[in-house]
Formats: C-alpha cells, sequence, structure tokens
C-alpha cells in the first residue's frame, strides 16, 4: 500500500470517527414507551371533522384578522375588513385590494380588480380553505 493510500485510508477513518463522536441531535430521539412505540409529552391533537361554515361565521372568523394565505401560485398575508373591502401583500406581486362577501358556506372574493369568484369556506381545525386557497390565522 502506498502511502497515499495509507493517508486517505487514516483520513476516511477520522471523518468517521468524527462524525460518530458529534453531539446526537436532540430532536430525532425517540422514547420507546416498553421498547414498542415512540411517545411523547405533549397530547395527541385531536381532529376536528372538515365542515363548512355559515355566512356569519365566515364573516366573525375573517373579519379585522390577518391571515397568511397560499394557493398553488402565490402566498401572502391578507386581511378582511368589515366594510367588505379587503387587502393583501403577496410574496410576488406586491399590494392590491379587492372585495369580498360571506354567503351560506361560501366565501365570495374579487382580488385586484379580478371577477367575482365564490368558493366553499372549509374548517378543518388547524386552517380554513377556500377553494385551493389555504388561510392561517396569524
Amino acid at each position: 500500500m502506498t502511502d497515499y493510500s495509507r493517508w486517505g485510508l487514516a483520513m476516511a477513518a477520522m471523518l468517521i470517527l468524527a462524525g460518530c463522536a458529534s453531539s446526537p441531535d436532540k430532536s430525532a430521539i425517540k422514547i420507546l414507551n416498553g421498547g414498542q412505540t415512540p411517545t411523547s409529552s405533549a397530547p395527541a391533537a385531536q381532529a376536528e371533522p372538515i365542515r363548512l361554515l355559515s355566512a356569519e361565521e365566515i364573516r366573525s372568523t375573517l373579519i379585522g384578522k390577518s391571515w397568511q394565505y397560499t394557493r398553488p401560485d402565490a402566498s401572502g398575508f391578507i386581511t378582511y375588513n368589515a366594510d367588505g373591502s379587503l387587502t393583501y401583500q403577496d410574496d410576488v406581486k406586491g399590494e392590491g385590494r379587492g372585495t369580498w362577501s360571506a354567503t351560506q358556506g361560501e366565501l365570495c372574493q374579487s382580488i385586484g380588480g379580478q371577477p367575482t369568484e365564490c368558493n366553499q369556506f372549509k374548517s378543518t381545525g388547524d386552517a380554513y380553505h377556500v377553494g385551493k386557497i389555504r388561510l392561517v390565522g396569524i
């Protein structure tokens, strides 16, 4: 074996040992309950059934609050005002305005001068969904 080969093997061994000697990522440690299943000290979140909201529930949910929205082609922040207006800050397109209204189970919006579009307004417990838009309160 040449000196270069021995030096390469020695370096590889040192790198492997250094990787083993580093402190473990505590977030990756799982505590097993009786050697069978991972446990956690936090209680499990209860899933809520997906449901459509009434017009009044939609209004009381949205008015005066800021929301982060995500959709397949955009993301940003939006605020729904009591007078039926909305303002948004899109991550790519910038600021804009629009209008909104709530009907039984639907949110109707005209954003940035586009025609009004109505979609079902659903709650999943951790977020709201309007068509392809996901809203999360901030």
